[in-house]
C-alpha cells in the first residue's frame, strides 16, 4: 500500500542550505487603539497653535427674595468671573525607519509595504500611550491654568479589587460622586484584570453589566455597558506585557499610573487630545538606497473639567 504524505506536507526534492524569508509575515502586537474621538475622548479643542485656551463660563449667582418687602423687588448686582484653561501642545510623537532597498529585494516576503504600515502601527500606539497619560496625569489644583489629568477616588492608594463585588461597590461610588459634581460619566476604561472579574462572574444577578459582541469590539475594546454607560477593555492601563518581553515585537509594558490604574470613569467631553499629524510618508532616502518610512505630529491634552473624571490607582496590581 502506498504511503500518502499529509496535505500539510511539502517534498523537498532538492538540499539546501540557502537562507529564504517565509512569505508569511508575523505582525508585531501592539497597544488597544482605545482612544477614539467622540467617543472616549473629544477633539473639539483642536486648533493652530502651541497652547489652546478653554474658556470654562463662571455660574451666575441665582437669587431667591421675598417681593413683600422693602428693596425685594430690587436686583442684586453680581459679576461673573470666567476662567481659562489651557492645553498646551510640546509633546512631539514622531518615527523614522529605514527602509533599505536592497534588503527588500532579496526577501521574498516583499517586506517594504508592510514596513510601512508596521511604522503606521506603531506611531498609532505611541499616541494612545500618550493620551493615557494626559489621563493619568497628576489633576489640576485650584487656579492652575493648565490641564491635569483625572481625580483619584476616595479609595485609591490601596489594594486592587479582589471580586466583582467590590468592583461593582467601588464603580458606584465613583459614578454617585461624578452625578454628585453635575456630570453624567459616558465611559468606564477597566484594565484586563477587572474584566477577567466580569467573566468570571458573567452571569451574576445584579451586575448590571450588559455585553456586546460586534467587529467594533476588537478594534475599540468597547464590550458593552455597564450602569449604561459604555464600558472599554484596554489593556493601555493594568499590569501590562512583562518587563522581560518573551517575544521581540510585543507591546510596551505599562508604567506608573498606568500599571497601578484598574479603573477611569469619565464624561469623554471633559478629556480633551489637541493632535497634529504631519506625516505619514515614504520619503527617498540621503544617505543609503531606499526610503524612510515616517510619522510625525505633536500634540497635547488633558480634562478640562476634573470635577467630572475619576481614576482609581493601587498601591499594587493583582499578579
Amino acid at each position: 500500500m502506498a504511503e500518502v504524505l499529509p496535505s500539510s506536507f511539502r517534498l523537498q526534492a532538492t538540499e539546501t542550505a540557502d537562507t529564504v524569508f517565509s512569505r508569511l509575515l508575523i505582525g508585531s502586537l501592539f497597544k488597544d487603539q482605545t482612544f477614539q474621538p467622540g467617543r472616549t475622548f473629544t477633539d473639539k479643542y483642536t486648533e493652530r497653535g502651541g497652547q489652546i485656551y478653554i474658556r470654562r463660563l463662571g455660574k451666575p449667582n441665582v437669587i431667591v427674595s421675598d417681593a413683600r418687602v422693602a428693596g425685594g423687588m430690587k436686583f442684586t448686582h453680581a459679576q461673573t468671573a470666567d476662567s481659562l484653561v489651557m492645553i498646551p501642545r510640546y509633546d512631539r510623537v514622531n518615527v523614522s525607519e529605514e527602509i533599505y532597498e536592497i534588503v527588500d529585494t532579496l526577501r521574498s516576503s516583499g517586506r517594504s509595504v508592510e514596513k510601512v504600515n508596521e511604522v503606521i502601527e506603531a506611531w498609532k500606539e505611541k499616541c494612545q500611550i500618550q493620551y493615557m497619560s494626559y489621563l493619568l496625569k497628576t489633576p489640576a489644583i485650584v487656579n492652575q491654568v493648565e490641564v491635569g489629568g483625572a481625580m483619584l477616588t476616595a479609595d485609591s492608594g490601596g489594594l486592587a479589587s479582589a471580586t466583582l463585588d467590590d468592583l461593582i461597590l467601588s464603580m458606584t461610588n465613583t459614578i454617585k460622586q461624578i452625578r454628585y459634581n453635575g456630570g453624567r460619566p459616558s465611559v468606564i476604561l477597566i484594565n484586563p484584570d477587572m474584566v477577567a472579574l466580569f467573566q468570571q462572574a458573567a452571569i451574576k444577578f445584579g451586575n448590571a453589566y450588559i455585553p456586546q459582541t460586534n467587529e467594533e469590539l476588537v478594534r475599540t475594546g468597547n464590550i458593552g455597558k455597564l450602569f449604561g454607560i459604555n464600558l472599554y477593555d484596554t489593556n493601555l492601563i493594568g499590569a501590562g506585557t512583562p518587563i522581560a518581553i518573551p517575544v521581540a515585537g510585543n507591546a510596551l509594558p505599562n508604567t506608573g499610573n498606568a500599571a497601578n490604574c484598574e479603573y477611569i470613569i469619565y464624561d469623554h467631553d471633559t478629556f480633551g487630545i489637541a493632535a497634529d499629524l504631519w506625516a505619514p510618508r515614504l520619503i527617498p532616502a540621503i544617505d543609503f538606497t531606499g526610503s524612510y518610512g515616517q510619522c510625525d505630529s505633536i500634540m497635547g491634552g488633558g480634562v478640562a473639567n476634573p470635577a467630572l473624571a475619576y481614576a482609581k490607582v493601587n498601591a499594587e496590581v493583582i499578579e
